[in-house]
């Protein structure tokens, strides 16, 4: 092998120092002036100064020839024998091309420095701040709700950390939230299960994490490079609030996080949402408004003057709030049975407008004249027409058949090769419903008009997962535009639930006739932003939108109350208790069809309800 020759390793040794970097190139000049220099100053002692006379020092020599090196102007008034005037301005020259390069390196390295600041590259240093991981739709619904959080706080910061250029995500929030509120935004670029990227996010003093990321599998792997780091910082009181799309990858994450971490699952949740938001509209407004931190909300709070009372003695005394439950232990008691009393230690569970002002007055009187005592409505067979097949579809079916009647039917219909069999419940294991299966045309008139015509009693619109969400809600809004326009030509009422990926979106929607709309990242932003805030509210959710335990539900007025008799909310409240129920609100329809939903009232006064209105409950399923 030939050997390389002096000048080949001399060009290699400049090229690795040149590729080091902005600081070594700064020493390296910094080496050649300190050696020009010093040459320059003795050459001139040794050449006998500037007057051939050999006074000067080798002292002020080095500094009257630095002088020529970073002054150009002097050597214009420097007077001498040619020799020592030789030499100044040799070194004048290459003080010269010392500058001039040494104003281009920290003309780029200052560049290169802006450009790395962009990129969101840089460490952030910040206390008690919450982390966002991953960068969607999501992204903005948590933030919002972050905002309405720290509204009382002075200087709260997110950081949020995807793959994504920095610039570009913070232009999206601008342009997507319309209010930060007092909540100053920190943006970051690197690989969500990177350890090294998830430094420069400051998780040794982050107060919680959240996980926002599409792929189950790269959730799981950021929740451990998450869980390592907290771990290595002795961060004992940060936690991870992440979400799985897949039930079978619920486990793995969680034995991720260990106790570190709170994994949601919302599958099953949206599925329950949808199927009840069919029979009951009005539904996913309900959820939304106790998931979010905007008016009624879920707080925890200590009420001496409640210890010994159940809570239904304690809602006919409370003036603007609700108590739904009792956390004993730091274990949520949702609805519990008639005997159950507050005791000493406990907290008890409300639904209110604000923390921190909830006090018990004298109890209220209550009408028992106006009591209904009729039994529980009895279910009849309902068809529901499904539009679109995803991968929720399953759970939907399940869900579906757990409420409906013996002889209901679901229609799902679907473009051709969208439906997969395989990935829905075998009928053996539907016990009310029959499932009737259509490969067709949806956007063909002549399909739906005939779908419609056949009378479902409710149709759930559903978004095509495999589109981009812009495109998935574009064929949405364009299917509901025909199943609009064929409703009121046939005079038709048909409840219409209408599944979306964009609350943007759904304003656009909302122009049109549609009795609901699920807005699924929505409802998982909500969740995940009250359980980042509070970590205790996550028992209280699962247990509030399980369907092991009490959960939220609509039941006709005429079950409670009479009809078309004056009924203050205190009156309602104690006839719900009779069934093991609490009142929490109503949906009261208007002349022209449409309604309104009153949540914890402010109002405890009385209302007369109709025939066709219906009562708000947490009640057992």
């Amino acid at each position: 092998m030939k050997k390389a020759s002096a000048w080949q390793r001399f060009r290699y040794w400049f090229d690795n120092l040149m590729s080091k970097g902005t600081m070594s190139l700064l020493l390296l000049l910094a080496v050649i002036t300190a050696v020009v220099v010093v040459v320059g100053g003795l050459l001139a002692v040794a050449l006998g100064g500037a007057d051939g006379s050999g006074a000067d020092s080798p002292g002020s020599s080095i500094w009257f020839t630095l002088m020529h090196a970073i002054n150009t102007g002097v050597l214009a008034k420097e007077e001498g024998t040619i020799p020592y005037l030789f030499v100044m301005t040799l070194v004048t020259l290459v003080g010269i091309f010392i500058t001039s390069f040494l104003i281009g390196t920290i003309s780029n390295g200052i560049k290169d420095k802006v450009a790395d600041l962009q990129r969101g590259k840089s460490r952030v240093i910040e206390q008690d701040h919450v982390v966002i991981i991953g960068f969607d739709e999501n992204v903005t619904s948590i933030i919002e709700e972050l905002a309405i959080a720290n509204e009382n706080q002075d200087d709260a910061v997110v950081v949020v950390m995807a793959e994504r250029d920095k610039t570009e995500m913070e232009d999206t929030i601008r342009d997507r939230v319309e209010n930060l509120g007092n909540i100053r935004l920190v943006c970051r670029t690197g690989r969500p299960d990177a350890p090294k990227d998830l430094k420069v996010c400051s998780l040794d003093t982050c107060k919680s994490i959240i996980i926002n990321l599409s792929d189950d599998f790269m959730t799981v792997k950021t929740i451990l490079a998450c869980e390592n780091l907290l771990d290595e910082y002795g961060n004992d009181e940060a936690y991870i609030t992440a979400t799985v799309r897949d039930r079978e990858v619920l486990q793995p994450a969680k034995i991720a996080g260990g106790d570190r971490a709170e994994i949601l699952n919302f599958q099953k949740t949206v599925a329950r949402l949808m199927v009840q938001t069919g029979r009951h509209p009005g539904m996913s407004e309900i959820l939304s408004e106790l998931l979010s931190f905007k008016g009624n909300e879920i707080y925890v709070e200590d009420i001496p003057a409640a210890v010994g009372c159940s809570l239904s003695e304690i809602n006919l005394r409370l003036p603007h709030s609700t108590a739904i439950g009792i956390l004993r232990n730091e274990e949520p008691l949702l609805n519990p049975d008639a005997q159950a009393r507050v005791e000493a230690g406990d907290k008890v569970i409300l639904i209110a407008h604000d923390d921190g002002q909830t006090h018990l007055q004298d109890s209220a009187p209550v009408d028992e004249g106006v009591f209904q005592r009729e039994p529980n409505v009895v279910e009849e067979p309902h068809t529901l027409l499904v539009l679109g097949c995803t991968d929720m579809l399953k759970q939907i079916l399940l869900e579906e058949d757990a409420y409906a009647a013996p002889g209901s039917r679901v229609v799902i219909a679907a473009e051709p090769g969208k439906i997969d069999a395989d990935a829905l419940p075998a009928q053996g294991q539907l016990a009310n419903i029959e499932m009737d299966l259509r490969e067709c045309k949806l956007f063909s008139r002549s399909v739906l008009e005939s779908l419609v015509g056949e009378g479902p009693d409710s149709i759930l619109l559903m978004s095509d997962t495999e589109l981009e969400p812009e495109e998935a809600d574009a064929r949405t809004l364009m299917l509901q535009l025909h199943l609009t326009d064929i409703a009121e030509e046939i005079g038709a009422d048909i409840p219409l639930t209408i599944e979306m990926n964009s609350t943007r979106n759904q304003k656009l929607s909302q122009m049109m006739r549609a009795t609901d709309f699920v807005v699924s990242s929505r409802i998982t932003a909500k969740m995940m932003a009250q359980i980042a805030e509070e970590r205790h509210k996550k028992a209280i959710l699962n247990d509030l939108l399980s369907d092991g335990g009490s959960t939220v539900y609509m039941k006709p007025v005429t079950r409670y109350v009479l009809a078309g008799e004056p009924v203050d909310f205190y009156t309602l409240g104690a006839s719900a208790a009779r069934y093991g129920e609490i009142a929490i609100g109503y949906k009261k329809y208007a002349g022209d069809g449409t309604f309104a939903i009153e949540v914890n009232p402010r109002s405890r006064a009385a209302v007369e309800f109709g025939d066709n209105d219906d009562i708000i409950v947490v009640s057992q399923g």
